[in-house]
């Protein structure tokens, strides 16, 4: 007997039997886009712990979707729920607008109404908050937290790369202007291109000119018909770099051979530009070079600066070809045997390539090295 009285008393204690009063609680927060995905949060504004058993939420006054358990609240706190997660409402929050009705076990409705989705220029989804009188405004996410306060709109022009750019908007009004001023052919130019590696075949053109311009209606591709890539209205400021990756979005396709290719590039009048690419080339440690060009299209081979200030050109090293021309003769002999008796092979554009028996100098044990593989045709 005395067991069963005590369980009856365990259970009242645990589980408040006060059903909450609806307008006390109430649909304080509600989101319909964005991250976190759709959510509902409910308040106990009143003075009382109390159960929400019974109460129901949906999007339509046909109360269908979620029904709450035994939801203890405490004065104060908050319920939280997440579209289809356990325990919480099913019916999508439409992003073009919707409504929330929140009802107690007796029928009775409370409905607030959900505008349309906004999110901020930083790309934030606003939720919406509303007071126990239902009136609502949009403010910055706080599913589970007190309500913040209402979001100050400031409409503009929030592209950074608008000429009427204004870093005070944070919502965009559509009024972004962009400059019409054509790039000039020269002025803006390829500065680097990859055709094999990590990254991927790449093509970077920066605007080497004094003024900000427009790409719209260049083209690129890699042969004269300039079928493959059209340029939209892309603003490059002085300085500034375009980067396209292979079949990347808003790039161009035409794959650059690793046995070598032309990059095209034209402006709007059918000017063109053409570089011409060599063979890829790696590194001793597996690194794709790419290759980059000045203004006046000269060419080398660079590690991979995609996007960024071009490096310096890379230094082969073909030990035993002291003249670079790519093979190995007398003339080599000859040119390590006098950069040795004056001391300055290190001053030697190909200087690197006389160390042939790898011991940081230069001396006659080089030259005699050299000597011997181009007797034995064996320097490669």
């Amino acid at each position: 007997m005395f067991k069963i009285i005590f369980n009856i008393v365990f259970i009242s204690i645990a589980f408040s039997q006060v059903p909450c009063i609806l307008g006390d609680v109430y649909v304080s927060e509600g989101a319909n886009h964005g991250d976190p995905e759709d959510y509902i949060e409910v308040y106990n504004g009143g003075g009382e712990e109390c159960t929400l058993a019974g109460f129901q939420l949906d999007d339509t006054e046909l109360l269908e979707d979620f029904t709450f358990g035994n939801i203890i609240l405490d004065p104060g706190a908050y319920w939280l729920g997440y579209e289809d997660a356990e325990d919480s409402f099913t019916s999508g929050l439409s992003g073009d607008g919707d409504i929330i009705v929140f009802a107690d076990p007796q029928g009775n409705t409370l409905t607030v109404i959900l505008e349309e989705a906004l999110e901020t220029a930083d790309e934030i989804e606003l939720s919406q908050s509303f007071t126990a009188d239902g009136i609502g405004c949009y403010t910055m996410p706080t599913p589970g937290e007190a309500n913040v306060d209402c979001f100050v709109f400031a409409y503009g022009c929030t592209d950074p790369e608008a000429i009427n750019y204004d870093p005070d908007a944070n919502l965009d009004n559509g009024s972004c202007q962009y400059s019409t001023v054509s790039c000039v052919l020269g002025d803006v130019y390829v500065s680097e291109a990859a055709n094999q590696g990590d990254p991927d075949d790449y093509i970077e053109v920066v605007n080497g000119g004094t003024q900000e311009c427009t790409l719209a209606g260049f083209q690129l591709d890699d042969s004269e018909e300039l079928e493959d890539f059209t340029f939209g209205n892309i603003i490059l400021f002085p300085g500034d770099y375009w980067l396209g990756y292979e079949n990347a979005e808003n790039s161009f396709n035409s794959g650059l051979s690793a046995e070598g290719d032309l990059v095209v590039f034209a402006d709007s009048d059918g000017n063109i530009l053409t570089l011409i690419l060599d063979v890829s080339m790696a590194t001793d440690d597996g690194v794709e070079l790419s290759q980059s060009f000045d203004i006046d299209g000269f060419g080398c081979y660079t590690m991979p600066t995609p996007g960024e200030s071009n490096a310096d050109c890379f230094e082969f090293c073909i030990l035993g070809d002291l003249n670079g021309d790519s093979g190995w003769n007398v003339l080599d002999i000859v040119t390590l045997a006098n950069c040795v008796l004056a001391e300055n092979c290190a001053e030697l554009e190909y200087g690197c390539a006389g160390d042939l028996n790898g011991d940081g100098g230069w001396n006659v044990l080089d030259i005699v090295t050299l000597a011997n593989c181009i007797l034995a045709n064996n320097c490669n």
